[in-house]
């Protein structure tokens, strides 16, 4: 959860995740979709990748392995190419998100009974 400027005492429930593994992003897809009973209409992808790469293939192969529609990705960031030893992914990185105040709460709720589970709490 995160503050909305936009809007007086106004927040952000958002689930998010990113990464540059596919089966990261595939099995956090799946936990949305098997677990949480994501509304899939208010999930949306984002690639980040370098100048090098081909942003139309990257958009397509994100999609394919996070079953979200190339029309619910919103605009890539394309960053600047980095220099010496730095050898960047392929695969650019993703970003899920997914906006549901009522799932985001059903999710800490999880996390909350499983740190107490395990004892932390």
């Amino acid at each position: 959860m995160r503050r909305d400027f936009r809007r007086e005492n106004g927040y952000i429930y958002s689930i998010e995740i990113t990464n540059s593994n596919p089966f990261i992003i595939k099995s956090f897809s799946l936990f949305l979709e098997k677990i949480i009973c994501a509304d899939w209409s208010r999930i949306r992808g984002q690639l980040f990748f370098y100048p090098d790469l081909n942003e139309h293939n990257l958009i397509k192969q994100w999609s394919n392995i996070s079953n979200i529609p190339i029309s619910q990705f919103q605009k890539s960031i394309c960053l600047k190419q980095k220099t010496g030893k730095f050898k960047p992914n392929p695969m650019g990185t993703f970003k899920l998100r997914y906006t549901h105040k009522n799932d985001f709460l059903k999710l800490q709720k999880m996390i909350n009974q499983l740190w107490r589970d395990a004892g932390v709490v």
